[in-house]
């Protein structure tokens, strides 16, 4: 190899692996291409909090947050750079980088002053970042959102694995901390995340695959953490979205018929199933409730015991009581970012309303308010009903914003709460006909090729791939000499 096709694959190295990734058929060689890729820094950024408390990682020098936050900044600058702009994920970066003037603004009128700096610093680059991620880089390709969501998945089976041997230490009962620290409420997120994933998948596939089976068993596992783990909150939000199937999965005919999607009868078997596992741990006298913490708390909140409802409820009831009353004193700008814990605890420390909607009528009022529902607005327009009927990946995304928004109304603030950053951008995914050969809704995608050449299915489409990112020099390279 010569001194100028050496150089050259050195300065183009960023274009092939790991940063750009090659697609697979192949599972072992995929799964290696997914753990060396921009996605998988990404994932251990968003996630960190779920781990980083571990003693198991205590060899990592640095805060995992801030490191993987500045690894995949580096990768995904890369990205961008060697790629052209995303167009629909600038607008809506346009339109976040409004709000985020607004909100420095309110630094101005706020009562907050430590965590108020803190939060518009955390938001302007956590959220900023996250919504880039997912808006202007992985909305860019559709391989690298089915990339980012099979690492949500297989993130979420090693949480989910730590809950159940928790809970088994645990004598099967109880509400449950892993990793030295982490509760209910984070690793019962990331479970519904997987849940719905492995939903969205298995509704969209046909026949009896092993596939289907193995997305089966996985959507199993993660509803049993929803329901031992104690969080209530996870548990609505990563069951309410699946309903979504059942919305879209209804068509009327222009002769009047109503015709039923085939995704529509898996989801309702499945709904019927988990709703029935519900109702029957409620009403038989057969089964303690004290191994499932979740349902045990919604029974404490129902009333069907005469033990009083957690602490977290007195504090939501609380929080409401307050944003409806300091609220109106300041309904069209908010009374500054920050300002919560001042006028409401009379302390400068981190606190908020744990509902995102009233945190932004707070702090920054209708006018805020308004800013942020064009960020929505403007990653919300290009979905419609078609495209959901049509596109498991976008029906998939959407699911995940359902999410994510409905768990942001019930804790976190606004750096807290930047997986709804990441999702919404996602939405702006390239439509299914920009991208060759991947299957529709209710086509049997997962039959084997059997007519396939080489040592894995798919061989020509990676070499293909791997074709297409090399470097330049090389086609120079490979072309006959015209030299005599």
């Amino acid at each position: 190899m010569s001194g100028t096709t050496a150089l050259a694959l050195v300065l183009n190295l960023p274009k092939i692996v790991p940063i750009r990734g090659l697609s697979s058929r192949n599972p072992l060689l995929r799964l290696v291409l997914d753990l060396f890729s921009f996605e998988a820094l990404f994932v251990l950024f968003l996630f960190a909090g779920r781990y980083k408390a571990d003693p198991r990682f205590a060899f990592i020098p640095i805060d995992p947050t801030l490191l993987f936050l500045v690894a995949s900044m580096a990768v995904g600058l890369v990205l961008i750079f060697q790629e052209k702009l995303y167009l629909p994920g600038a607008y809506a970066l346009g339109v976040w980088t409004v709000f985020l003037v607004y909100m420095w603004l309110g630094l101005i009128w706020t009562e907050g002053r430590m965590y108020g700096r803190e939060k518009a610093m955390l938001a302007s680059t956590m959220d900023t970042w996250c919504l880039i991620a997912g808006a202007m880089i992985m909305a860019n390709s559709r391989e690298r959102i089915r990339r980012f969501m099979r690492l949500i998945v297989l993130f979420a089976i090693w949480l989910s694995i730590e809950v159940i041997l928790a809970w088994a230490a645990q004598g099967f009962r109880g509400r449950l901390l892993i990793n030295n620290g982490d509760n209910y409420l984070g690793f019962g997120r990331v479970a519904g995340m997987g849940a719905i994933i492995a939903c969205a998948l298995w509704a969209t596939r046909t026949g009896m695959t092993l596939t289907r089976l193995a997305l089966m068993a996985l959507l199993g596992m993660f509803m049993l953490v929803l329901l031992i783990g104690g969080g209530r909150g996870p548990l609505v939000a990563g069951i309410a979205p699946m309903l979504l199937i059942s919305v879209i999965g209804w068509k009327v005919t222009s002769s009047g018929r109503v015709r039923v999607m085939k995704m529509q009868i898996p989801i309702l078997l499945a709904l019927v199933a988990i709703i029935g596992v519900i109702v029957y741990a409620f009403t038989s006298p057969d089964v303690d409730l004290g191994a499932m913490a979740t349902l045990a708390r919604f029974s404490k909140l129902l009333g069907n015991t005469t033990e009083l409802a957690s602490s977290s409820d007195f504090r939501r009831t609380e929080n409401l009581n307050l944003a409806l009353e300091w609220i109106p004193r300041a309904p069209i700008f908010g009374h500054g970012i920050g300002s919560w814990p001042i006028l409401t605890s009379h302390g400068d420390f981190q606190d908020h309303p744990h509902n995102m909607i009233l945190e932004l009528l707070f702090e920054f009022g209708l006018v805020g308010l308004a800013i942020m529902l064009g960020v929505f607005w403007v990653c919300l327009r290009v979905v419609s009903v078609r495209r959901l009927r049509t596109d498991p990946l976008l029906l998939a995304a959407m699911m995940l914003t359902i999410n994510v928004v409905m768990n942001a109304m019930t804790s976190g603030d606004l750096p807290e709460n930047r997986q709804v950053f990441v999702m919404l951008g996602l939405l702006l995914m390239r439509p299914l006909d920009e991208e060759e050969g991947e299957p529709e809704i209710d086509a049997d995608a997962d039959a084997d090729p059997v007519d396939a050449e080489g040592p894995w299915p798919g061989q020509e489409e990676d070499l293909a791939e791997f074709r297409r990112l090399r470097p330049r020099v090389m086609d120079e390279f490979d072309q006959p000499s015209s030299r005599g």
